[in-house]
């Protein structure tokens, strides 16, 4: 038995809109009707059926129909008739040369073509082959009801639902809408609300009208607020979850990592996803057979692009040559600039690096920081995907060494909270002396590659005419997202497999400190 005392409480809580529509409720179902009765948009009223289910007072049922319309060539068919029964009308047991049944059925070349292949399929066109093409009906095509139910399906009052369709309905639809254009295929909704055993007892009861369900300005100034009945809010009651816009986890890593940086006094950087190979190989004293370039490892596009001015070239074939008076001898090989100038996918953002140290002219004290995104040909696996982020940077500054680089290192990491971080030396082409630095993943028990970095060589500053030292990095940006994102896996932060409960759940990224 229902609580008298708790209905009086659900009805002094009821919107206006629910007020209006619930007496309705007792003898209508269905949406249009709904509204038409009670002169409210259907909009409105769908709104309070959702509120009076939330409270449990109504049940919703929506169902789907799909709705059939006739298209261009369905109309037409309707009008004029199917081709098949056309040609079929135009036809005796005397044969008739095709250009004349042509002339009066007004068919077109392709038209007829399929029907004289319906029409054989029912043994009931004769065909004869002289200077051109006869045709005569056989006996049985004399009194062939070809197409007759197609034609009748046609004739019917539209729209149709094919709920509705009785057996010899469907198969003339079936057949029909192998054609093209013959009809457009919809799905309509309907909605319907039913009062539940709860909601007959609460629309039984005598349901106040007039109610006010906002306090203005006026009411306050004039007191007529005292002579009014306001509506009583529910401040207890389920509503949906709304799914709003948010950032990806993986942004909002990145821009950790941007805060970090940029705190720590460094200027961002940006540049081209496509490089010429002179910006991402031979500026950077890359050799021309080197490994990395391969296709294997590289995405090459099928262009070419534009070398820098020639004085530039020069510097950089003679440091590929012969070392440019670094002391060094160079690769002792024939620099190519047709080799320079192919167009690819930039592996690594240190491209970025050597235009900016060119371009800008940073033979001073500063510091530029990237986080890009870069390509490389690699097997995916738990750390790498074919695209990844990096987070490029260098300090230019006088006599720097590996222990300034260390500490920028350990010091980068600790803002992101991660401190068990060991070095290990490494060979790059274009630093000297080069480290990797790796950190260990707690999750995973395992220690793991976080960072390549070094000393820019003379061979790679000396061309660009930077004179002073020049420590520099790339970081796994995407490797890192995934650590503050509390991933395993690279491809349950970005890619298809991710879970899109867990983009849209999850709390945000949160790092001791910041």
């Amino acid at each position: 038995m229902v609580n008298i005392d708790s209905i009086a409480k659900i009805i002094a809580k009821l919107h206006p809109l629910e007020r209006i529509i619930l007496p309705v409720l007792t003898q209508e179902t269905t949406l249009p009707i709904i509204s038409a009765k009670t002169e409210l948009q259907e909009i409105e009223v769908m709104r309070a059926l959702q509120w009076l289910e939330n409270k449990k007072i109504v049940t919703i049922t929506t169902t789907k129909r799909s709705k059939v319309t006739l298209a261009k060539n369905g109309l037409h068919a309707k009008e004029h008739g199917l081709a098949e029964r056309i040609l079929l009308n135009s036809l005796t047991q005397r044969f008739q040369p095709l250009s004349i049944i042509a002339q009066k059925t007004s068919l077109s070349s392709q038209e007829i073509n399929a029907c004289i292949g319906i029409l054989k399929r029912h043994n009931a066109l004769m065909i004869r082959r002289e200077d051109e093409l006869y045709l005569a009906l056989t006996a049985q095509g004399n009194k062939s009801d070809i197409a007759s139910a197609q034609q009748s399906f046609l004739h019917q009052e539209f729209p149709l639902y094919e709920d509705n369709f009785n057996e010899d309905q469907i198969k003339a639809f079936s057949e029909l809408k192998k054609r093209k254009d013959m009809f457009k295929l919809s799905e309509e909704k309907s909605t319907s609300a039913v009062l539940t055993e709860f909601g007959k007892s609460i629309a039984s009861q005598k349901i106040p009208q007039g109610v006010i369900n906002r306090l203005t300005p006026e009411m306050l100034k004039t007191g007529s607020w005292k002579e009014k009945t306001f509506r009583e809010y529910d401040v207890e009651i389920n509503v949906p979850t709304l799914q709003a816009g948010r950032r990806h986890p993986y942004y909002e890593s990145l821009n950790i990592i941007r805060d970090v940086f940029l705190e720590m006094g460094f200027t961002e950087m940006k540049g081209p996803w496509v490089e010429t190979a002179f910006w991402n190989m031979d500026i950077m004293w890359i050799p021309q057979d080197h490994p990395a370039r391969e296709v294997q490892d590289t995405f090459y596009l099928d262009k070419k692009g534009d070398l820098p001015n020639d004085e530039l070239i020069k510097k950089v074939k003679a440091a590929h040559e012969n070392g440019f008076d670094t002391g060094s001898t160079g690769h002792s090989k024939e620099w190519n600039p047709e080799v320079a100038k192919q167009l690819l996918m930039r592996t690594h953002s240190t491209a970025t690096s050597f235009r900016y140290l060119y371009e800008k002219k940073l033979n001073h004290d500063c510091k530029y920081f990237y986080i890009a995104t870069n390509f490389r040909n690699e097997a995916i696996d738990a750390t790498h995907l074919a695209d990844f982020g990096q987070a490029e940077g260098f300090i230019v500054g006088d006599n720097l060494t590996l222990a300034d680089l260390m500490g920028f290192i350990k010091t980068f990491y600790a803002k992101l909270g991660l401190t068990k971080i060991r070095f290990k030396p490494t060979f790059n082409p274009y630093t000297e002396p080069s480290m990797e630095a790796h950190y260990y993943n707690e999750k995973l028990g395992k220690w793991y590659s976080l960072i390549n970095s070094g000393i820019f060589r003379p061979e790679t500053l000396a061309p660009i005419g930077i004179t002073k030292s020049v420590i520099a990095w790339g970081m796994g940006s995407s490797r890192i997202a995934a650590i503050l994102s509390g991933k395993k896996k690279l491809k349950d932060l970005v890619g298809p497999d991710v879970d899109f409960n867990w983009i849209r759940e999850h709390q945000r990224i949160h790092v001791e400190g910041k």
